[in-house]
């Protein structure tokens, strides 16, 4: 039994109209009956039919004027004219052109009642087919992704709009070419024929495929390729669904960028830590044995060697801590107007290079929380960067272009992003920033280098002339301030660095309630002699024997009686045998066990005794570490006269407290 069929009758003719409904009834279709076009619009706005049986010659207008009046409306149902033998031999044709389906031709015998169901089935089939055509249509053509259909061949048939867009190329230019318009020569051709080998084997090929625009820009694609087969099941024609995966491909790059610089910069700290441990060991003894009053000038010579090649050392264990995101950082307001003018001087006096200043006209100041002198050594380390490549960029005679020949520039500007953006090598979230740049017009960096440029150590300077550290120095800089950096470079054309740093809002300042000082790290500075044996007792507690027995000698030296212990365990083993301890210096780093807890347990055996921390890290003041309380932080190497002067300052704190 055919589909039963909900059909709506416009006749005039009753007697006419009883004989179609019988007609129709007979194969199971509903009719519903109306008499004029008025009603018809009435009928028509409140129910659904699968089709319209439309009289040429109503009372109140022709069929086809009805036809017009629904276009006009936009009532789009599928309607078959049915009218008398025509006179009008164009009638046809202008129904037809009107949207009717189809038309049928009432005989005076009546014979079209017997035609009629099967024109109404091919009628309502028909409108089905096209409506379904048209959607797949409408579908094909709002897809994202672009969509190719080719013969076995591989000749383009059809193409969407965004093939259109993701090619480059309109319709008109793809249908009848094949595919190889768009080869970008990245693939072997062993690629191509695997492909090839899949689907006409009636399988799904799944890749991703570089393809090249018709601008000549290369653009990397998601594509499947699916086989399409008739009802008998031959093969007949191929579909190409493709995606441009570039923003994705940028996104996956940032992450793993990101992972990997979170696993080296782990690691470069704590390979930085335990080389703090033993430059603390390696400058003490040297440092005692320029003590010694009979060394020979040779061997004195060798000491000072040695001090001196840990000062070295010890500024690449700052780098290394400043790209592990551990920079000791004194945060202040910061004017970055005045910071960019005075680091502009600096670079022109010390690297020789010209720079110019892009600063906003606007004379409020624009400020943010930083550590200036941070932000300077990272302005310096990308400005040399620049310089650098500057020099190494020939010019169109071949000649190398010296510094004064290109200008470095220094950048400020606001940015208040909405969204984030891309950034080096993660995106830049939503947020108030005051960005600043540094460009210049060098060489550039490719894509390859540009993965690597935040890698430690990794240079493509000779041999001698940099160490690989400066970008990541810059990376470690910019996180510790909580911002984000930037990288846009172009082989030949150069790059520009941007740092973006949250903007500083003024609010209610506030200071932790106990902020010892932060001393150490650094070889320079006055030299202080100590006291005369003032004979305190110091407890010291550090896993690493070099650094204790330095320590030790240390303080011997100063005339301070010294007990040592390599664990918090052992530490809390001296207090229980009830010894006066004046002074305990707690290292922040010791393997197996809370340092943390070990230092709150120490304050409650040694009420009145101050704590000194000791790290080889380079963080910042004692804030940043769980241990309110303590007098103050030694940060690891430190000269002698480092370590007497911070005793020297936590033993008065200590006093203070006491008093």
């Amino acid at each position: 039994m055919s589909e039963a069929l909900r059909l709506f009758l416009i006749e005039n003719d009753d007697d006419v109209a009883l004989l179609i409904r019988k007609s129709l009834g007979r194969v199971g279709h509903h009719v519903t009956c109306c008499r004029t076009a008025a009603d018809a619009l009435i009928v028509l706005a409140q129910s659904n039919f699968d089709l319209v049986l439309l009289d040429q010659f109503l009372d109140d207008m022709t069929g086809l004027e009805l036809l017009h009046l629904f276009a006009r409306e936009g009532i789009t149902v599928p309607v078959l004219v049915v009218t008398v033998e025509a006179t009008d031999t164009q009638l046809a044709t202008r129904v037809l052109h009107a949207g009717a389906l189809d038309y049928i031709v009432k005989d005076a015998a009546l014979t079209f009642l017997l035609e009629l169901p099967k024109r109404v089935s091919e009628a309502v089939s028909r409108h089905r087919l096209e409506h379904l055509n048209r959607l797949l249509i409408q579908a094909l053509e709002s897809a994202r992704d672009g969509i190719m259909i080719t013969d076995l061949n591989g000749t383009i048939l059809e193409v969407n709009q965004s093939l259109e867009g993701l090619t480059g190329y309109n319709r008109q230019e793809l249908v009848g070419q094949t595919p190889r318009l768009l080869k970008s020569g990245a693939h072997p051709p062993a690629f191509y024929a695997e492909m090839w080998r899949t689907i006409l084997a009636r399988g799904s090929w799944q890749g991703e495929l570089t393809n090249r625009r018709r601008d000549g820009t290369l653009v990397p694609t998601s594509m499947t390729i699916s086989p399409i087969v008739d009802n008998q099941g031959r093969l007949t024609h191929f579909v190409g669904i493709q995606r441009d995966v570039t923003a994705h491909k940028q996104l996956e790059r940032q992450l793993l960028q990101a992972q990997k610089m979170q696993s080296v910069g782990t690691l470069a700290g704590g390979v930085a830590h335990e080389f703090n441990n033993l430059l603390a060991g390696i400058n003490g003894y040297a440092s005692l044995g320029l003590r010694e009053p009979d060394i020979g000038p040779t061997v004195r010579e060798f000491f000072q060697n040695v001090v001196n090649l840990s000062e070295r050392a010890a500024v690449l264990t700052r780098q290394l801590l400043a790209f592990a995101r551990k920079p000791a950082l004194v945060r202040q307001r910061t004017d970055l107007r005045e910071l960019m003018r005075s680091t502009a001087e600096l670079v022109a006096r010390t690297l020789r290079q010209e720079v110019a200043l892009d600063l906003p006209d606007e004379s409020a100041p624009l400020l943010v929380e930083a550590d200036a002198n941070q932000l300077q050594q990272a302005l310096v380390n990308l400005a040399l960067n620049g310089r650098d490549a500057m020099l190494a960029r020939p010019n169109e005679e071949g000649r190398e272009l010296g510094a004064g020949h290109d200008k470095i520039v220094f950048g400020l500007r606001r940015a208040v992003l909405n969204e984030p953006r891309p950034g080096f090598p993660q995106r830049v979230p939503p947020g108030d920033y005051l960005v600043v740049e540094v460009r210049d017009h060098g060489c550039g960096m490719s894509q390859e280098v540009l993965n690597q440029a935040l890698d430690p150590f990794f240079t493509t300077k000779e041999v001698g002339q940099g160490t690989g550290l400066g970008l990541p120095m810059v990376f470690g800089i910019v996180q510790g301030h909580h911002g984000f950096l930037t990288l846009d470079s172009t082989p030949g054309a150069g790059t520009c660095a941007g740092l973006y740093l949250p903007r500083h809002v003024d609010r209610p300042a506030t200071r932790p309630a106990a902020e010892g000082s932060a001393v150490g790290g650094s070889f320079g500075g006055e030299v202080f002699e100590p006291e005369s044996a003032p004979g305190k007792s110091i407890l010291v507690i550090d896993d690493e024997e070099a650094v204790l027995d330095v320590v030790r000698r240390f303080l011997q030296i100063a005339g301070h009686r010294v007990t040592c212990a390599s664990s918090g365990q052992e530490a809390l083993s001296v207090s229980a045998n009830g010894q006066a301890i004046d002074l305990i210096i707690l290292d922040l780093m010791m393997p197996r066990e809370d340092v943390g807890t070990t230092f709150q347990r120490l304050k409650v055996h040694y009420p009145g005794a101050p704590i000194l921390l000791c790290t080889g890290l380079a963080a910042g003041g004692p804030e940043q570490f769980p241990h309110a309380g303590a007098a103050g932080i030694l940060r690891k190497p430190f000269r002698m006269n480092e370590l007497w002067y911070a005793v020297t300052e936590a033993l008065r704190e200590g006093d203070k407290v006491t008093v």
